[in-house]
């Protein structure tokens, strides 16, 4: 296949089931020196700002089939969002371009309106403005929020029903439960808090989202998002979880890409809360974010890979996995 047919093939499925989204165009040229890969929005739209990255490269992985070596230039054109509602998913999406093109090596412009908008550098990204604060505390959830959908249910399991403050049974929450998840889990009970000598907590839904000076809803600089639970995990690592059920999106890949910066750029500001709710020393942890899942994208291992690179650990967690059986 050729750069030209790819690009016309790409054209001629978007919009249609399992096709390609139709509210942005995708464009490979293949240059002498240099290939580029060009990806326009049609609108700057929440939704569009939170999947034109990991469909720009989904495309990305297409063409370097064609391609090879050669070195990419990628280009993400958005119209100049309404700076009232759209703002702060055009910041998460900046931060998310900066980190791709540090961890792949890239270059990578974001083109606002007709106007480049220069992306963080890697410093940029981990040392935030004085002026960017995140929350001090957040209200605990019920047990039963949200409760009647198989991923919901499935958290309100990990976290404990029952559990919660019942100091007459002196029961704590912990992160057993999350043996479920493989390797950096199993038998997560056995390791003990040096602290209390007890199985290691487990918060629920902790919220992300930066402010400029004081938390207030004027003030927000980045989105509102929950990481569904965050603990410990057997090697010691500050894990952030998030569950998906039944969700096989694209989307799903910067989200928790999404939490890993704003850990990765906050830690110290959140680092009280965070040892306040887990009740041991995060400082010092590695971080780590997980992807947990039933199901993926059927371009999940093209795409995955580009986030995974670089400093901040991002994994994979197949639930339901059913290895077919050996041929003999």
């Amino acid at each position: 296949m050729t750069i030209e047919e790819l690009n016309k093939q790409v054209a001629e499925n978007r919009g249609i089931p399992r096709g390609w989204p139709g509210d942005m165009t995708y464009k490979a040229i293949d240059e002498p020196t240099v290939a580029k890969v060009i990806i326009t929005a049609n609108t700057a739209s929440d939704g569009v700002l939170k999947k034109i990255d990991p469909w720009g490269f989904a495309f990305l992985s297409k063409a370097q089939d064609i391609i090879g070596k050669k070195s990419v230039e990628m280009k993400f054109c958005i119209p100049i969002p309404d700076l009232s509602k759209k703002a702060l998913q055009y910041e998460a999406l900046k931060r998310r371009l900066s980190y791709l093109a540090v961890a792949n090596d890239l270059t990578i412009i974001l083109e606002q309106g007709t106007s480049p908008d220069p992306l963080y550098t890697e410093e940029e990204l981990k040392k935030r403005p004085d002026d960017e604060v995140v929350r001090d505390d957040f209200s605990r959830r019920g047990d039963d929020d949200e409760a009647g959908r198989l991923e919901k249910d499935f958290q309100t399991y990990l976290f404990g029903k029952g559990l919660h403050d019942d100091l007459a049974q002196k029961k704590a929450r912990t992160n057993e439960r999350l043996g479920l998840f493989g390797n950096d889990f199993i038998r997560i009970g056995k390791i003990k808090n040096i602290a209390d000598g007890k199985p290691y907590n487990v918060e629920r839904e902790f919220p992300t989202g930066a402010f400029h000076e004081k938390v207030g809803k004027t003030n927000r600089v980045l989105p509102t998002e929950y990481v569904d639970l965050v603990t410990i995990n057997r090697n010691g690592d500050l894990s952030l979880i998030e569950l998906k059920f039944d969700d096989p999106k694209l989307e799903v890949i910067p989200q928790v890409l999404n939490y890993a910066l704003f850990f990765h750029a906050y830690r110290s500001q959140l680092t009280p809360l965070i040892d306040k709710r887990l009740a041991c020393s995060t400082e010092r942890r590695n971080l780590v974010t997980y992807l947990v899942s039933n199901t993926f994208h059927e371009r999940f291992d093209k795409v995955f890979p580009y986030y995974a690179k670089g400093q901040l650990a991002l994994k994979q967690v197949i639930m339901g996995y059913m290895p077919e059986p050996k041929k003999e």
